[in-house]
């Protein structure tokens, strides 16, 4: 893996401002970054090998470990899960309780069974507290939602907004009477996310219930049409004739969610080539060795003057051949075919649906297209072997038997530079 890559997604998460961390299946924490300190007043070694629950309020301990146990359940069952915030009430080294976020992840190993647990925590007392002197003091809250930095909304529960403080106007670049008696959607919330989700029908489903959508996260639209993530914490208010209406407190979370993303991607890619990794390679393998789209077919290939190029010319060159042969790889095979790096100058594809014959025919127009390509520096050569498997129970052999054709086809290279190294000795005069 090259150095420069991995020490990006390292400072990425040792100076994120959020709480980032991972714990053990008995959720000890293994690791913490340096915001715990300014967030919660722990050091990071103050943490490690410390368990997780006993930070927690003992509401927001039953809380948390009901909310872990349900997401490994919806996991193993294959169900997709959201990453909804938790709020939940912390202790700080000063010995006091104060609320926070958290996103939380479980880390599963390569065959995937569950390691642990990682998380992205954030201390929102600041915010909370807001929200409460709101609630205590009406005759201060213009006074506090002007001035405050969060977005803070009224809006009836068919998505009227009915108010909309300062920050809300100049940051979505809207004027007041431009956004006051309209309705969410079509202002500052999208019809449809990124995601592909109905954000009409989100909006719909928190008015009428907002008690099940204390907190909600999702995407917002500027005037100018950028789009930004904000985190919402939304709870029943009254109109001064005592009409329900929904108050959304919210900021700004585009950020973190791009470094989750980052760190999401980092789980699965290789950062060098952008290829899928080798755990993500086992996993898929094992997913389709149970599945039921056959033939499968298994090519594996290897960089046959990777090593000899780090060697004679330096890990710069040898890192240019690594990433034309991933676009080489990329380019070369089916969007559905899975194209990973599994080590060094290894790799490995996956090809559902494609009998012997076919693989041989792409394996035959991939050749030359790499062959083609390497009429320009720097020249690509790789040795592949490719076998198909028509049943689950054959992808391991056929596995197999592609790694032992590619490596007999290195082997047979081998074999052939050093004859044309020893027929060039000997052809050289005295």
């Amino acid at each position: 893996m090259h150095s420069e890559p991995c020490s990006l997604y390292r400072n990425l998460v040792e100076n994120s401002p959020d709480v980032i961390w991972q714990t053990d299946r008995e959720l000890c924490f293994s690791y913490v970054n340096a915001a715990v300190t300014t967030q919660f007043g722990y050091s990071p070694e103050e943490l490690l090998g410390r368990p997780l629950p006993e930070l927690l309020a003992p509401a927001s301990r039953d809380f948390v470990l009901g909310r872990l146990a349900a997401r490994v359940a919806e996991e193993q069952t294959g169900k997709k899960t959201g990453h909804r915030l938790l709020e939940i009430m912390i202790l700080t080294k000063a010995g006091r309780f104060v609320s926070a976020e958290v996103a939380v992840a479980a880390i599963r190993d390569e065959v995937g069974d569950l390691k642990g647990f990682q998380g992205v925590t954030r201390n929102v007392s600041d915010r909370v507290r807001i929200e409460e002197r709101m609630r205590l003091s009406e005759r201060n809250y213009r006074e506090l939602v002007e001035r405050s930095s969060s977005f803070i909304l009224r809006w009836t529960s068919d998505g009227i907004i009915t108010f909309a403080n300062s920050h809300t106007c100049e940051f979505f670049g809207f004027l007041p009477e431009e956004l006051v008696g309209r309705h969410l959607v079509g202002t500052i919330v999208p019809e449809v996310e990124s995601t592909g989700q109905s954000l009409r029908q989100l909006i719909a489903e928190i008015g009428a219930n907002p008690e099940q959508f204390r907190t909600s996260e999702h995407e917002t639209i500027c005037w100018d049409g950028s789009r930004i993530w904000v985190a919402w914490n939304n709870s029943p208010a009254y109109d001064e004739k005592g009409q329900a209406e929904i108050l959304s407190v919210g900021h700004d979370v585009s950020e973190r969610r791009q470094r989750e993303k980052q760190l999401a991607y980092l789980t699965v890619h290789d950062p060098m080539t952008g290829l899928y990794n080798r755990a993500y390679f086992d996993t898929e393998f094992e997913r389709l060795s149970r599945g039921r789209r056959f033939p499968v077919s298994v090519v594996i290939a290897s960089l046959d003057n990777l090593q000899l190029t780090n060697d004679e010319q330096g890990r710069e060159q040898g890192d240019l051949i690594l990433m034309k042969a991933a676009r080489l790889l990329k380019e070369g095979f089916r969007a559905e075919d899975l194209v990973s790096r599994t080590g060094g100058d290894g790799f490995a594809i996956l090809l559902p649906g494609l009998d012997e014959q076919q693989t041989a025919v792409g394996l035959i127009r991939f050749r030359a297209a790499v062959a083609r390509a390497s009429e320009h520096d720097p020249a690509v050569f790789f040795c592949m072997g490719a076998s198909t498997a028509h049943t689950g129970s054959e992808l391991l052999r056929a596995q197999r038997e592609a790694s032992a054709a590619m490596v007999a086809e290195k082997l047979l290279r081998k074999k052939q530079r050093e004859q044309q190294e020893k027929d060039q000795e000997e052809g050289t005069p005295e």
